[in-house]
């Protein structure tokens, strides 16, 4: 009997130990909740002074919140601070806001002034909207002399509101800021995203809209009491941030990725809650400040990214730049041909400050395993028709649709020396070591996945197509080892890029990925250019 005591007790501690564990395991996943009492003492008494008005649209209260916030987050956090001069960027065009019913479109830098951007969905606007709402060569000159507030759709109108409840007199907006359509600029000015949103002294993010004619700000009658619920120790809101904006139709778009990652602060206007975010975290309307777990959130609210991905150390740099991508692989864009361009800023910001070469969302540093991506959508699809422009076989880039990765980001993979798998000196193109799959090996189609099966029919690796029509199995170039592996051991594992011989002018093409064991690759390899 004492015996089952004992046993019921040792079971019991270690129930008791593994639940710690889940708890600890949660803490570190899960948003921390909790009150800034300090916060929430001064702008109670900012309300006080500042008596709630009766105005229709968007309560006094919250522009109070909000102005009191980035007042606060000037003056405390100074991670939330420009740290170079790069960061006082100013546009090529902004919007003059502080004339009641005419807005300017200006080219000068004003000394000592601010601006604000708008981060936003598009929607689905037709012709007539483009010809009313964008700036092109043919209004162009009229804007630059003023045009009103009322013949701008409602999203836009509202983000104007926004900016002078905020006390500040410039706006940018991508559709009114750069020259659309013939003879525009959008192409070069798509470059300088990074230097727009990290440079703005706040982004405006109209999460709850869909399209241009939504609008983001609710009336006050939807709304509760703005940070007047509970007391300013007990957080009392219900506030859930990731669905809100995480989950929300704005951050569906594949453009609003690098604009939330770039954003040094950001006020996102969602349908429930209305919150603001920064370096020091999250505070919702309601004054419930929320705190990231240490992760790709955390990452994410770094407002001079990508500076706390630099000091992270390898294994979770490169989990979060696969995590950033597979994010961005899944978002809507309007254009397809806009897959490369829409997260171009980002992408190079990162690599100047990883101090490594990027191409085409391939960064040198994490060649190997950045290489080894795969589509995840049901069929394969051809490649993205890129106009005027080339996109490499080998880039994911290439395609539309999700990918994922072959293998885990915490594997240490060994990577062939740069001799043997490389940029190439222009970056289009890899240099690298052509194989041949063993002749005593063959492939079997299951479903998406192809299984490669030996002589024996035992499975001994497996491949994914990029194209549908296009299986071919004879080429691949090694881009990687599992480094715990013996290397004397010949059911070790190469993961490999499937090639296939390029049309025309020579060279080779990425037909898909895959996993082999090493005894069914050639150990004879050719110098080879993949395109």
């Amino acid at each position: 009997m004492d015996e089952m005591v004992m046993l019921a007790d040792l079971v019991g501690g270690l129930n008791g130990e593994i639940a710690a564990r889940w708890r600890r395991v949660r803490e570190l996943t899960l948003w921390r909740r909790h009150s800034d009492v300090q916060f929430a003492t001064e702008f109670r008494n900012e309300l006080l002074l500042n008596p709630i008005s009766s105005n229709p649209t968007a309560s006094h209260s919250s522009f109070l919140l909000l102005r009191q916030w980035l007042r606060a987050c000037d003056e405390n956090h100074t991670q939330c601070h420009r740290q170079s001069v790069k960061e006082s960027f100013w546009p090529k065009r902004v919007i003059y806001v502080s004339d009641r019913n005419k807005l300017t479109l200006v080219e000068e830098q004003p000394q000592g002034e601010d601006y604000l951007v708008l981060s936003h969905c598009w929607g689905d606007p037709g012709k007539e909207d483009h010809k009313r709402y964008w700036t092109t060569r043919v209004n162009y000159q009229g804007r630059l002399q003023g045009f009103n507030y009322d013949e701008l759709p409602k999203t836009f109108q509202d983000a104007v509101q926004v900016t002078r409840a905020l006390q500040k007199q410039y706006l940018w907006i991508d559709a009114l800021c750069i020259i659309q359509g013939p003879n525009g600029d959008w192409d070069s000015e798509a470059k300088n995203m990074a230097d727009i949103f990290a440079g703005a002294y706040c982004t405006i993010a109209a999460s709850s809209a869909r399209g241009w004619g939504d609008g983001f700000l609710k009336p006050q009658s939807n709304s509760p009491d703005i940070g007047v619920q509970g007391t300013p120790s007990t957080p009392t809101c219900a506030c859930d941030f990731d669905k809100d904006v995480d989950k929300g139709p704005l951050m569906e778009r594949a453009w609003v990725l690098q604009e939330r990652v770039l954003s040094r602060r950001t006020i996102h206007f969602t349908a429930a809650h209305t919150y603001c975010e920064c370096g020091a975290g999250v505070l919702c309307e309601q004054l419930t400040k929320l705190q990231p777990p240490f992760g790709k959130q955390y990452f994410i609210l770094d407002p001079n990214f990508p500076s706390r991905l630099n000091n992270s150390g390898f294994m979770r740099t490169v989990d979060f730049v696969r995590f950033l991508f597979k994010k961005y692989s899944i978002s809507g864009l309007t254009v397809e041909t806009d897959r490369d361009v829409a997260i171009y800023s980002l992408v190079k910001r990162m690599g100047d400050v990883l101090a490594t070469e990027v191409r085409y969302g391939i960064f040198r540093c994490f060649l190997g395993s950045l290489l080894l991506w795969r589509q995840t959508h049901e069929n394969e699809t051809q490649p993205i028709s890129y106009q005027g422009r080339t996109v490499p076989s080998w880039s994911w880039m290439a395609y539309s649709g999700g990918i994922d990765f072959l293998s885990d980001a915490k594997e240490d993979l060994t990577i062939p020396p740069r001799a043997d798998l490389d940029f190439t000196e222009g970056g289009k193109a890899l240099k690298v070591k052509v194989r041949r799959f063993g002749e005593n090996c063959r492939m079997e189609q299951k479903g998406k996945e192809h299984a490669i099966i030996d002589g024996v029919e035992k499975r001994v690796g497996s491949v994914w197509f990029n194209v549908a029509d296009r299986f071919e199995f004879e080429y691949c170039v090694v881009v990687g080892m599992r480094e715990d592996d013996k290397r004397e051991d010949p059911e070790k594992t190469y993961y490999v890029l499937v090639i296939g011989k390029k049309d025309g002018d020579g060279g080779y093409k990425r037909l898909g990925v895959g996993m082999v064991e090493v005894q069914y690759v050639s150990s004879d390899c050719n110098d080879g250019t993949l395109w």
